[in-house]
């Protein structure tokens, strides 16, 4: 090969790696395939967890229209069922929609709804796109489901950093007998092992609204903190009946602390709760969040959480998929598995092999009747 060929094939080259970079960051003009993706989106709808499914909700619409403006030839078919919040309820509603139509894939949301839905999709080889859905349990490489969730994990260390830069030397943990609750129980557990003493760990079921018996045990343990994990509808009850046996100690949550309805039920007693979370609406220096946030004030003149952001961006990954791969969940499973510091709301993110995402959480707190950054 002369010089002038080895030059010709090298500009080539060149040409070719930008080409393919430029499509697999910005994707393709037009979706490969047109035909309808039929999506099923299992969401808690009413009970407890109703907030974070109505939130969710108006994030996924939100990228649903930015999607479809960018690509208006793609044909999206969206279903949505109420889950529950249960493994039954989201097991019912998958397969009522699987009565009715062929799904392409589906959004789950919830821990315990998206594991139970696992080997409904895996019998339909679709896509499952999981949202807040943090169990470790959900973790399994070389598949079709992807999540866009951080593990409970990567919550729980934010977490057990906080108390072990407060010196709390024994904690109790108050948890909802379920997959999502028993499984970060677990994350934060291991996570203060050797640095802090679990005094007391007491479960409670989802509809439970009486908590004294727990309560009592806990201030038996004397702790120097109470972390609780459910929903806001729980620790509502759980800080208005801690005071009323006199359980004078610092309350601490996670991120489904975020509801309106702690403020409107627990009041003052939920003042000085400190949380983990991982959105920040506040943010000026990631663009995609600052238009989520712009769009969302716009349609519902409010500021969007967590689980509206999940929602979006779940929905938007997912379509995206579709718009690079057709049908085809080869591609999307190897398109998936592969992107890499993608700009979503909660910063780059990237999927490891187990379809897994990773992000950094914060603390906030509430004060003087509203959710703040709180400062350590």
């Amino acid at each position: 090969m002369n010089q002038k060929t080895k030059w010709i094939v090298g500009i080539i080259v060149v040409v070719a790696v930008v080409a393919v970079g430029y499509f697999v960051s910005k994707g393709p003009s037009e979706p490969v395939s047109t035909e309808p993706i039929k999506i099923g989106v299992l969401l808690p709808l009413s009970g407890p967890a109703a907030f974070y499914g109505d939130q969710s909700k108006k994030g996924i619409e939100i990228a649903k229209e930015e999607i479809l403006e960018k690509y208006p030839n793609l044909k999206l078919e969206l279903y949505y069922e109420d889950s529950l919040y249960t493994p039954k309820g989201g097991v019912d509603a998958y397969q009522k929609l699987r009565i009715t139509t062929k799904l392409d894939a589906v959004i789950t949301a919830a821990s315990q709804v998206s594991l139970a839905v696992v080997p409904l999709t895996a019998e339909d080889k679709i896509l499952q796109m999981a949202i807040f859905s943090s169990t470790d349990k959900y973790t399994s490489p070389d598949d079709l489901t992807f999540r866009v969730s951080s593990r409970n994990e990567i919550e729980a260390g934010r977490m057990a950093e906080f108390i072990k830069n407060e010196q709390y030397k024994k904690l109790a943990i108050l948890y909802i007998n379920n997959d999502f609750g028993v499984g970060f129980k677990e994350a934060l557990k291991n996570k203060l092992s050797g640095s802090a003493e679990i005094a007391a760990k007491e479960g409670y079921l989802l509809e439970a609204n009486d908590f004294r018996t727990q309560l009592l045990k806990i201030k038996q343990s004397s702790p120097d903190a109470v972390f609780m994990v459910g929903t806001a509808k729980h620790y509502a009850p759980i800080l208005k009946q801690a005071s009323e046996l006199d359980l004078k100690t610092q309350f601490l949550s996670m991120r489904s602390a975020e509801d309106p309805i702690l403020l409107q039920t627990a009041g003052g007693f939920a003042e000085g709760l400190i949380y983990s979370y991982p959105f920040d609406a506040t943010s000026k220096s990631n663009a995609i969040t600052e238009k989520f946030v712009k769009s969302f004030k716009e349609k519902h003149n409010a500021v969007p959480d967590a689980y509206a952001a999940e929602g979006y961006e779940g929905f938007r990954l997912l379509a995206l998929a579709f718009v690079q791969c057709g049908k085809n969940y080869d591609c999307i499973k190897s398109w998936l598995s592969n992107l890499k510091d993608y700009d979503s709301a909660f910063g780059k993110i990237s999927f490891d092999s187990n379809g897994d995402v990773y992000y950094n959480f914060f603390l906030k707190t509430i004060k003087d009747g509203q959710f703040v950054k709180y400062e350590e």
